[in-house]
């Protein structure tokens, strides 16, 4: 090393807290990132300065994927108490509003054989196709 190097956790009690959240493709995302936002102000323990900010993190396979950033001075006292007051916030500020929170979606592709015939014939209550050679 050639240069010096200051340790920052002995300059500052400031941490730095991370909360992901996802939301659904079909959110009006403005007003989710205004939400975020609101949630990580009103926890307790987030600093007013520097103040939350929301970085979109990008497009995840079921939702859109946001990181909340937010500042304590206290890091003695734990993060996963902060990070669980900013979301506990969000999640009624997100039900207020009307945005969802997405659940995992996967496709099903079946192979067309005698046996799925059989099963879509019975869920629509119908007799199975007979095979025909």
């Amino acid at each position: 090393m050639i240069n010096q190097v200051e340790n920052w956790s002995y300059s500052s009690r400031n941490v730095r807290v991370q909360v992901p959240v996802g939301v659904s493709y079909n959110t009006d995302m403005e007003l989710a990132e205004k939400l975020m936002l609101k949630a990580a102000a009103e926890a307790n323990r987030v600093l007013e300065t520097p103040p939350p900010t929301v970085w979109w993190g990008g497009f995840g396979d079921n939702s859109v994927d946001f990181t909340i950033h937010c500042w304590i001075n206290d890091p003695e006292d734990g993060v996963g108490n902060v990070r669980s007051a900013v979301l506990k916030n969000l999640w009624g500020l997100f039900k207020e509003n009307g945005i969802e929170i997405p659940y995992p979606q996967r496709d099903v592709n079946l192979r067309d054989n005698a046996q799925v015939r059989a099963l879509i014939a019975a869920l629509g209550g119908k007799e199975a196709p007979q095979e025909t050679e």
